[in-house]
């Protein structure tokens, strides 16, 4: 297999972790599930609202910006048959995302406010690392900070239905971005919505633990170089639920597979988004 740069993404990274044949379906077919519906997507919509909020100075945040962030983030996530129809199926779940969205930061600023000693440097702006010649590692962190002159640490939002205690603990996200932009941590804000909760964990990693996932990715990243996509096989699982389960399913059972990507999945030439959300709690 041809070895050409390779730029990955703490997406991809899980992704091939997780399961290698969805990875080719992403990444070497480039297919894309066709939307019948639209994604009611609570993290989007939380998550763009506080990055909007951080990108505001220090001095002029307050309770009124945020919900005016929140505000633009529901107008940008919603589409006109969302609004024009509220008594549909994707109109209702609609809704509850917007009740939920507004409920989790009617309080954000108060609760945020006296912990936020620190200076934001930069929101969501992609940042790159080379971790070989072949190889590079993209990452979008949802905001760098500077705790002191000499620290900077990542400040990452995650929206939970019900938040545990090491949650976190191995967040290829955070790890990710951390290594693109020199942060010795991160700072989770989780918002805990069946609660409406809000807690606030810091995860500091030394010199060897970044280290040692900077090795793992350039494993990780040798790994997918030197794999031929043939090579790359199905794994259906009985608890399986991706988004080419259909695909791998008709692989193991002889049906024509490409009546099932006509059917169901469009070819894109990059995926939608390289830095996916997490699964659970749509962050």
């Amino acid at each position: 297999m041809e070895e050409d740069k390779l730029i990955l993404s703490p997406s991809r990274v899980k992704r091939w972790v997780r399961c290698k044949r969805s990875y080719h379906w992403r990444y070497n077919q480039h297919l894309v599930r066709i939307r019948k519906e639209v994604p009611m997507t609570l993290g989007s919509v939380v998550g763009e609202a506080l990055a909007d909020y951080y990108r505001e100075e220090a001095s002029i945040r307050s309770q009124d910006s945020l919900s005016s962030s929140l505000e633009r983030s529901i107008d940008r996530n919603s589409l006109p048959f969302l609004r024009s129809a509220p008594g549909s199926e994707n109109g209702k779940k609609w809704e509850k995302v917007v009740i939920i969205s507004r409920g989790l930061l009617k309080g954000y600023h108060d609760w945020a406010l006296p912990k936020d000693d620190f200076e934001v440097q930069y929101v969501e702006e992609s940042r790159e690392v080379e971790l070989t010649s072949n190889l590079s590692l993209l990452a979008i962190p949802d905001a760098v900070v500077a705790v002191d002159p000499e620290t900077c640490i990542i400040l990452e939002h995650k929206v939970r239905y019900r938040y545990r205690p090491g949650d976190f603990n191995l967040d290829y996200q955070s790890v990710g971005s951390c290594l693109v932009s020199g942060a010795i941590g991160t700072i989770y804000n989780v918002l805990e919505y069946s609660k409406t909760k809000y807690h606030r964990t810091t995860h500091i990693r030394d010199k060897y633990e970044l280290d040692y996932f900077r090795n793992l990715f350039i494993h990780i990243g040798e790994d997918i170089l030197r794999t031929a996509p043939e090579d790359l096989y199905p794994m259906p699982m009985g608890r399986c639920h991706c988004e080419y389960f259909e695909l791998c399913n008709a692989e193991q059972t002889g049906l024509d597979i490409e009546d099932v990507i006509k059917e169901l999945y469009v070819e894109s030439v990059r995926p939608k988004k390289e830095i996916e959300p997490e699964e659970e709690g749509g962050d």
